[in-house]
């Protein structure tokens, strides 16, 4: 498994490393050792989620609002997620970075607390599995339009239907001081 920063302060993509044999292969998408040496730090794990979503969704910028950490990978079909930096003072505030996750690859993502991620299904019955620092709790997340002007990511045209709940923009997320803090 190798490990590879991002453009994205803090968020890394790690390559995963197969095993094959007669019964087919196997494929490691997390290692508490290469991740520990490539972030420094440990990653706790208190959930893991499964979300399948259908060619073409695009699910919102979600953020925790306080110490919530991710490791994803796209266990079926394809996606594309954006990282988005939404730490107030961070030096790369609203920084985004795209990265294309297939279930062939198995890349998979560190999301540090304070980063936002949003996910384009690129396949039919696109699965992306999480594991989360902390129990989810919806009240310590909100959910930033992924197609706000002000982000400009750079999403292929047209994506078929867009599953944003309650999102906000990024200048009312912003003026309603909700967003987290950035820490070293």
């Amino acid at each position: 498994m190798r490990a590879r920063p991002l453009a994205v302060p803090g968020a890394f993509a790690f390559e995963a490393n197969a095993h094959h044999d007669v019964r087919g292969e196997l494929q490691e998408f997390f290692r508490e050792d290469v991740f520990r040496a490539a972030t420094g730090r440990t990653f706790r794990l208190a959930q893991a989620n499964t979300v399948v979503s259908r060619l073409g969704a695009l699910r919102g910028i979600s953020v925790a609002t306080a110490g919530h950490a991710k490791y994803l990978t796209c266990t079926d079909g394809a996606v594309l997620d954006a990282l988005v930096d939404l730490r107030t003072g961070s030096a790369a505030f609203g920084s985004w970075h795209l990265e294309h996750l297939d279930a062939e690859r198995r890349t998979s993502l560190f999301v540090p607390p304070g980063v936002g991620h949003a996910t384009l299904a690129l396949a039919d019955r696109s699965s992306v599995t999480y594991l989360l620092s902390e129990l989810h709790r919806p009240e310590k997340f909100l959910t930033i339009d992924p197609l706000d002007a002000d982000l400009a990511i750079e999403w292929p045209p047209e994506p078929a239907s867009v599953v944003v709940g309650n999102s906000l923009s990024l200048v009312e997320a912003l003026d309603r001081n909700l967003l987290p803090g950035y820490s070293a």
